[in-house]
């Protein structure tokens, strides 16, 4: 499959009511493509154009990591490469809203699409938005978010011990939204220890958690906590 770019403008898909708020990397979860979208008119390139059922998939995939059953997704300049006979890596930017108020939220992703089963695997979901800024460790939303990923980690490592220590933090104001990063350990005993990196979308109206995500590994280059 060739490359491909296009500009989407997508309409609103519903989270399934079943979707947990907390995602783990370590626990993907394919998402069937939903059926085919209507692309917008303006394209980048006419020429080549991105499938439909690849972008809806995509989509799909992003509304289940929000714990709210109205996000509305517009993507643009989507990527499809070869990565293999059978997967294509997918790759693009975009924005969202959340229950029709804020701001509207950028983001870049990065999915697996399984062209056999027509399946993208969850996606990792970097939101954007203005600058950070530090949080101090012991501040009400630091604890809430460090709750959080305890139970989030507990749950999915329930056959060997697990306990997560936050080392760092920041937070990025997006009027309504707030968007906190942190930074820690996952120590797992015995079995040793690994850095990991969160992510979380807070509702200062509603004061709850609208995302919450964790990836095991090391930060990557360039993030605010690279040098940590």
């Amino acid at each position: 499959m060739p490359l491909r770019t296009t500009l989407l403008s997508i309409g609103t898909f519903s989270a399934l009511a079943a979707t947990s708020m907390v995602s783990g990397h370590r626990a993907p979860s394919a998402v069937p493509a939903a059926a085919p979208v209507a692309a917008s008119a303006s394209r980048l390139e006419p020429a080549a154009k991105v499938d439909d059922a690849v972008a809806a998939a995509v989509i799909e995939s992003i509304t289940r990591q929000f714990d709210t059953t109205d996000v509305v997704v517009q993507l643009a300049r989507v990527n499809v490469r070869p990565a293999s006979i059978q997967d294509r890596q997918v790759t693009g930017e975009g924005r969202l809203r959340i229950d029709g108020a804020g701001e509207w939220i950028p983001f870049h992703f990065d999915a697996m699409y399984d062209t056999a089963s027509a399946e993208v695997s969850y996606p990792q979901l970097d939101l954007g938005g203005g600058a950070s800024a530090p949080v101090r460790g012991g501040s009400p939303i630091a604890a809430s978010l460090d709750q959080q990923v305890t139970r989030a980690m507990k749950s999915e490592f329930q056959s060997q011990p697990v306990r997560w220590s936050m080392r760092a933090i920041r937070a990025t104001d997006l009027g309504r939204f707030t968007r906190v990063q942190g930074s820690g350990v996952a120590d797992f005993g015995s079995d040793g220890s690994s850095p990991a990196q969160v992510e979380g979308l807070y509702d200062t109206i509603a004061k709850r958690w609208v995302r919450v995500h964790y990836e095991l590994g090391p930060a990557p280059a360039g993030s605010a906590f690279a040098s940590l």
